[in-house]
């Protein structure tokens, strides 16, 4: 019951305090981006009055050389880190703050910020004022020299280029609003998950749980995350990294500290005790909407179970006896999918009556030489309610022959029996032949198979 409410009372700190982070992110994206349109607007205003006074001829490479040393009086990196310093200074403050109260008021504690974090705060501001800025030079700088460079190398006249200019900048512009939106989300995220860094330190907290938003656009490598208990050390070590890097104004230390992965990049093999330095907090790519929260270890074993397969950790013996004690003595599906299910697989199994369905699928479980594999999985009537929450199970095989007629001939061809029982909620959910790699297309953690598999049973069956 405590753990329950601990949960009922973080989710809903989480929801009161995401109202407060989403409307602090809006703020520096909306400030961002008004910054970067006001900016460009006057940049081009002033590039095409120089362009007009030019009269007419050919557009050179010195023309060219001229109107970016114009732009980039509006938007070059001190331009733009001048036009963006208030709110990008007053919301890193915020959003620092705001995600070390989430922690505080999901934990019961006031936070109180130490010299260290202050320090640490500072450097955060004076570093985002840093990437605004040198963003023009890695990003916008090249977009705009490419487009000038296109008009020289094209030969075109002044006046041809006037009209032009116009309609290619406003293009960059639109692009550059894209970018800054892009940029505003990534320094939002980090910025509030190092504040929450600061709050589990405060509130004594040593582990979080990696949270992501489960639903059709999780990212894969969000997913493979999902679960994971992280060290809260490892956690201010990937932030002291970083907040040197930013301090020193060493963008590629910077980068290192903090991994900015591909959404598509596969983690599901790697366990989190072999996870990169780099990968611990969130954002773990761009556009990133996982969080971390406080974790509070279950004494329930089935829980234990969920929590090293989410991790990728190798189970312990105890661990895998557990496995088959549950699946031992595990209760049937309901009566009504009971049927479905004999109906539908019943033939495959020589099953003839429901009876012999359930003693089949019992029987593998209790083979001694049975394939268990485990695995975190959405169940399919779950998932089509449009809940994506993992659920531990156990699947269990063992070789079979199917023979079926093919005209005059019997055609054998084998497979595996398999039954798959639901560990949390001690339930068969279902028993069938198949004849793939025994996997679902539902598993979020790879099904792993349990080495000495055997050797763990006659343990269990004679200690």
């Amino acid at each position: 019951m405590i753990r329950a409410t601990r949960r009922r009372v973080g989710r809903a700190v989480l929801v009161k305090n995401a109202d407060a982070f989403d409307a602090l992110y809006i703020q520096l994206q909306t400030a961002m981006t008004n910054a970067w349109d006001d900016a460009m607007r006057e940049g081009i205003a002033n590039a095409l009055d120089r362009l007009r006074d030019l009269g007419p001829g050919q557009f050179t490479k010195e023309d060219g050389d001229m109107i970016m040393r114009i732009l980039e009086a509006s938007v070059g990196p001190d331009a733009i880190r001048a036009a963006m310093r208030e709110p990008v200074v007053n919301l890193t403050d915020a959003l620092f703050r705001v995600g070390a109260e989430e922690v505080g008021q999901a934990a019961g504690v006031a936070i109180a910020f130490m010299r260290p974090d202050l320090d640490a705060l500072d450097v955060l501001k004076t570093g985002n004022l840093y990437w605004v800025g040198n963003s023009w030079n890695i990003h916008t700088q090249n977009l705009m020299a490419k487009a000038l460079e296109d008009y020289f190398t094209e030969g075109m006249t002044r006046d041809g280029l006037t009209q032009r200019f116009a309609e290619d900048f406003a293009g960059l512009t639109k692009r550059g609003q894209r970018y800054w939106e892009i940029l505003a989300d990534h320094t939002a995220t980090k910025t509030r998950e190092i504040g929450r860094v600061t709050g589990y330190e405060r509130a004594g907290i040593v582990r979080v749980q990696v949270r992501a938003h489960l639903d059709d656009r999780t990212t894969k490598i969000c997913r493979h995350m999902h679960g994971r208990i992280i060290e809260v050390g490892k956690m201010r070590e990937q932030a002291d990294a970083y907040l040197d890097a930013a301090g020193k104004r060493n963008e590629p230390a910077a980068k290192a500290a903090w991994t900015m992965h591909g959404a598509d990049a596969d983690l599901s093999n790697t366990p989190t005790s072999k996870l990169g330095k780099g990968t611990a907090s969130p954002p773990y790519h761009f556009r990133c909407r996982t969080i971390t929260v406080a974790y509070f270890a279950s004494s329930d074993p089935v829980d234990q179970i969920a929590q090293s397969i989410t991790d990728r950790e190798k189970l312990s013996k105890d661990q895998v006896a557990d496995i088959r004690t549950l699946a031992t003595g595990a209760a049937w599906m309901e009566k009504g999918n009971e049927r479905r299910h004999w109906k539908k697989h019943g033939s495959f199994l020589e099953a003839r009556k429901l009876a012999d369905y359930e003693a089949s699928a019992r029987g593998v479980v209790r083979n001694p030489s049975a394939r268990l594999r485990v695995s975190m999985r959405v169940p399919e009537d779950q998932k089509a309610k449009g809940d994506f929450t993992p659920r531990p199970y156990a699947t269990f095989a063992v070789p079979h022959v199917f023979t079926k007629k093919g005209g005059k001939k019997r055609i054998e061809q084998p497979g595996h029996l398999f039954t798959a029982v639901r560990l949390d909620t001690g339930e068969i959910v279902t028993h069938h032949w198949r004849d793939d790699d025994l996997s679902s297309r539902n598993d979020i953690t790879p099904a792993r198979d349990i080495q000495k598999a055997l050797k763990g049973l006659l343990k269990w069956l004679f200690r």
